[in-house]
């Protein structure tokens, strides 16, 4: 008797599953093009985010609408808190309208939005321009979650999934390396050099100098035109090369793809591939997955979803996939590997249930535990690095300080300065996402590497304010380059247990809830975590400002330190899940 083709197929995809392939096998038909393209997207947003860091002390100190010097960083909470409520309003809003108009007209949107925000923000002259400037940035973009779409909607296939979703760290870390270097930089940002609330104001000297005379007019423009240019660069590649990924709006006409595509034909002689709206045949799509009559190469072309007659072969192409993932990610362990495939998944297993079983019992213990644990560690990584620039930035005032408890001031550090330390934490940001994470989720596992970032917070929060005790202004016996080197090693020490324990937090998330309740589980920490940081900002702010005021600057920091503290507390009584027991 024949054997049945299905068998055969499944035997054929059991006994692949049990090889490891090699490197060039799992990387066949990646989709390098498309992705390289959302990646110039998704490079730009952490560069206008971080680019503000070093110098939005010093624009909200130069617009001197508070009261006092103290009261500074409770402005400056202002000023983050406004951009996460607009986002946190309409972040949804744009995910539901990419279902409508398109992920690539969203995208674009976004970036121009977003450096129409910058450039207002550049050339604020009053504190309150600025604040309606980082709200309306909140207000236009909407590309982080429709970006973790679009990556699932290029990398079909599961063996590429986790590669494609490990650019979204390494590309923030490496936007976090350049976005502070901008807005740091002394020839594109110009502080006043002496501060509004002292009694003598250096005066602005004319010059003839177009640039001179510009820079000193506008002090924070020109690091926003910078990042603006290359938002703008990234639209452009965007409008031109990007491909829709919505499964019916694809197949819409894309003039400015058509363009992208004549482009690439008259400058390199490249042939572009045959795009949806231009074939006649509805099925060609489909003739694309026949292995032996490849007849479209391109990326713009999505794998068909498997067939649900057959369960046995769909359970061991799901096998084989997952196995090629952990081929290609040796030091990541099995489970991790599966877990972040499972995440951006884009099958819905959602379909079959109703909104009763959908909200019927989703929040069980293990999930509120893993939202409260995401909760805290957004809260107080988010505070960390809205709050140590403002601190780095605050005069030095070295009649103010007094060894353990009288803190009163800050670092003194100029805007080149702390550019220059954030840049540093984000080159330190993309070698632990690439050698150490793996290292540690193999000999830890994800539990265990969430507790090991859990505990290494506490200290490096408690440990900020005494390193101002070692500048050499203060205390002679300290040499000069102790204190840079100080905070050199808290920011990469800090670095490496958030970039630890954030994914790890988001895989415990995702296997904590059951497979119908995914979905609804992940947003809801989602909108939890914008909470955080709309919230933080403004309770720790006005911490910072009452604790400048009584020469106790401390207060802030070791809160902070209790926060976390509790944080590892918590995930002490935390259980990692096996996501197949769902």
């Amino acid at each position: 008797m024949t054997e049945p083709s299905s068998t055969k197929v499944s035997r054929r995809s059991s006994a692949l599953s049990k090889r490891s392939l090699t490197f060039r096998e799992t990387m066949k038909d990646f989709p390098y093009w498309q992705l390289f393209i959302v990646s110039l997207i998704r490079f730009s947003e952490p560069i206008s985010f971080t680019s503000l860091f070093p110098y939005v002390y010093y624009m909200v100190r130069d617009f001197k609408i508070a009261p006092t010097e103290q009261d500074i960083p409770k402005y400056t909470a202002y000023l983050a808190s406004s951009f996460s409520l607009s986002q946190f309003l309409f972040a949804v809003r744009w995910g539901k309208l990419s279902d409508k108009i398109g992920r690539k007209k969203v995208l674009l949107c976004g970036l121009i939005g977003t450096s129409i925000s910058l450039i207002s923000f550049g050339f604020s002259t009053n504190f309150y321009m600025a604040l309606a400037a980082r709200s309306l940035a909140g207000c236009l973009n909407g590309n982080i979650s429709v970006l973790r779409t679009v990556i699932g909607e290029i990398a079909v296939e599961r063996k590429h999934q986790a590669t494609a979703f490990s650019l979204l760290p390494l590309l923030f870390n490496l936007g976090s390396t350049i976005g502070p270097a901008i807005g740091g930089s002394s020839l594109l940002t110009r502080p006043n050099p002496k501060s509004p609330y002292e009694s003598e104001i250096v005066s602005s000297t004319s010059s003839s100098s177009i640039y001179e005379n510009f820079i000193t007019k506008h002090p924070y423009a020109l690091s926003n035109i910078v990042v603006s240019l290359f938002l703008w660069f990234s639209c452009i590649c965007g409008f031109f090369f990007l491909e829709e990924t919505h499964d019916h709006l694809r197949l819409n006409k894309d003039y400015g793809l058509e363009l992208g595509d004549w482009f690439l034909y008259k400058l390199f002689g490249i042939i572009p591939p045959l795009r949806p709206w231009q074939s006649h045949f509805p099925s060609y799509v489909k003739l694309q997955n026949d292995e032996s009559t490849p007849l479209i190469e391109s990326s713009s072309v999505h794998s068909q979803p498997l067939s649900d007659g057959d369960d046995s072969l769909n359970s061991n192409v799901l096998d084989d996939d997952e196995e090629d993932v952990a081929s290609f990610h040796p030091f990541m362990s099995r489970s991790m590997s599966r877990a972040i495939v499972r995440t951006y998944s884009q099958s819905n297993d959602d379909e079959d249930f109703n909104d009763e079983d959908l909200y019927k019992g989703a929040f069980t213990v293990a999930v509120v535990q893993a939202i409260v644990a995401n909760f805290l560690l957004s809260l107080h990584s988010n505070i960390y690095s809205e709050f140590l620039p403002v601190f780095l930035a605050s005069r030095f005032k070295p009649s103010h300080l007094k060894f353990p408890f009288k803190i009163g001031g800050g670092f003194g550090m100029d805007t080149s300065s702390i550019g220059v330390l954030f840049s540093s934490t984000g080159i330190m940001g993309m070698i632990i996402v690439l050698l150490v994470f793996p290292y540690i989720d193999r000999k830890l596992g994800t539990l265990g590497g969430f507790r090991f970032s859990a505990a290494i917070l506490p200290l490096v929060y408690f440990l900020v304010p005494w390193t101002i005790f070692t500048i050499h202004d203060f205390n002679p016996i300290f040499k000069p380059w102790l204190t840079p080197v100080l905070l050199y090693i808290i920011t990469s020490i800090r670095t490496l247990a958030t970039a630890t324990g954030m994914p790890q937090i988001m895989i415990l998330n995702h296997r904590s809830a059951k497979k119908h309740h995914r979905a609804y589980v992940n947003s809801t920490t989602i909108s939890i975590t914008a909470l955080a940081r709309f919230v933080g900002p403004l309770v720790f702010g006005w911490l910072m400002s009452l604790g400048d005021s009584y020469d106790e600057s401390w207060l802030m920091w070791w809160i902070l330190s209790l926060i976390a503290l509790m944080g590892f507390f918590q995930s002490l009584s935390m259980k990692d899940y096996d996501e197949d027991a769902h």
